[in-house]
């Protein structure tokens, strides 16, 4: 368990909804450290400061939900990469119908399937650990929850922009959806109809 999980659950238990101060705080929980130990807590969302110098351990139903909405917030995150990149698979789906097609997810379990470079794989390892995101390479053991950058390693791939995003063109969008079509039909429809891939006459002459 997290640390500072465990020290919310034992200052939730000692003040409940009461608000506390550095000193009762240190008294409480010997520490050298007090002043960083709270600060630390605040920024990850287990207290919240009611006023100077004094803090309350927020509901567990608000930390679900803040844990939550800043899980959601990593979708952003590769905005800041230097390196090149290509979102692939379901999510260039979802990106190329403007979020009218999405699949391959869970209640619990988010994947953002991303093309990358082989030779760039220690960057972007180093890259999600600074931002504190979770990801995962093909054939890794992990238990998958949230928002997860799901990496795909290709020696070279194409890479255009559509809203605002990098993503793979349209046309491998497509072949990917061809090869998926009982789960995808409905977004080659809609591809279809914005982009006049063909599709409707192919499936005419297929029946």
């Amino acid at each position: 368990m997290n640390r500072y999980t465990e020290l919310y659950a034992w200052i939730r238990k000692s003040f409940g909804k009461d608000s506390f101060d550095i000193e009762v705080f240190r008294s409480t929980f010997p520490t050298s450290q007090a002043t960083k130990v709270i600060y630390d807590l605040v920024n990850q969302g287990y207290l919240k400061r009611e006023k100077r110098g004094e803090y309350r351990a927020v509901d567990p139903e608000y930390l679900v939900s803040n844990i939550v909405e800043r899980g959601s917030e990593t979708q952003e995150v590769i905005n800041d990469s230097q390196e090149k990149y290509a979102f692939c698979d379901s999510t260039a789906v979802s990106i190329w119908t403007s979020g009218y097609y999405w699949t391959g997810f869970t209640k619990g379990f988010k994947p953002l399937h991303v093309k990358v470079l082989k030779k760039d794989l220690s960057y972007w390892k180093s890259f999600f650990k600074e931002y504190r995101v979770n990801y995962s390479l093909p054939g890794e053991s992990k238990t998958l929850y949230g928002f997860v950058y799901m990496l795909h390693p290709e020696e070279s791939f194409d890479a255009v922009d559509k809203d605002e995003r990098k993503v793979i063109p349209l046309d491998k969008v497509v072949d990917f959806c061809l090869e998926n079509e009982i789960t995808y039909q409905p977004a080659l429809e809609y591809l279809d109809k914005e982009y006049d891939i063909g599709y409707k006459k192919r499936v005419s002459v297929d029946t």
